[in-house]
C-alpha cells in the first residue's frame, strides 16, 4: 500500500513537475532515493518509543488543527524562519517527516532540505496525518 502510494506521489509531481521535479533541485532522483519512508507501524514504534522527532510540514493554520502528538511545526515554505530552532536539534537526531498524507509531497521536499542541511538520520512517514489520524493514534491540537 505505501509503496504504491509512494509511486503514484512521485508519478504525480512528475506529471505536474511540482516538488522536487520542479527543477530547482539539479538531481532530484539521487537525492530522494537516499530517504527512507516508513510505515504506520514503524511510525508508531518510534513515537512510542520516542527514539525520534516528529516533525509536521504542514502549514501552521493545519498543524494547529490537528497534528501528531509531539510533533514540531516546521513548514516547508518556511523552512528559513526556523533555523534557530534546527540548529538547537543535533544533526543525527532522527526525523520523522510528514505531511497530510499521499496527496502531499512537502514531507518528501522538506525531509530533502533537511538532508542538504545535513541532518543524517532523516526518514519520511508518507501516510501521514490522514493515516495516523484514521489509527486512532495520540494527536495534539492548539
Amino acid at each position: 500500500m505505501i509503496t504504491a502510494a509512494t509511486v503514484l506521489g512521485f508519478a504525480y509531481t512528475f506529471v505536474t513537475k511540482q516538488g522536487f521535479f520542479s527543477g530547482n533541485n539539479p538531481n532530484p532522483h539521487a537525492a530522494a532515493t537516499n530517504l527512507e519512508m516508513i510505515s504506520l507501524e514503524k511510525a508508531k514504534g518510534l513515537h512510542e518509543s520516542q527514539d525520534a522527532l516528529f516533525v509536521d510540514s504542514r502549514h501552521d493554520f493545519e498543524y494547529k488543527m490537528g497534528h501528531i502528538h509531539g510533533a514540531i511545526n516546521i513548514a516547508l515554505r518556511e523552512v528559513n524562519t526556523h533555523r534557530a530552532l534546527l540548529e538547537s536539534i543535533p544533526k543525527e537526531k532522527m526525523l520523522i517527516i510528514y505531511c497530510d498524507g499521499i496527496e502531499c509531497n512537502s514531507s518528501i521536499e522538506l525531509a530533502l532540505k533537511l538532508t542538504e542541511l545535513k541532518f543524517t538520520n532523516v526518514k519520511v512517514f508518507f501516510g501521514g496525518w490522514q493515516e495516523w489520524k484514521a489509527n486512532n493514534l495520540p494527536i495534539d491540537k492548539e
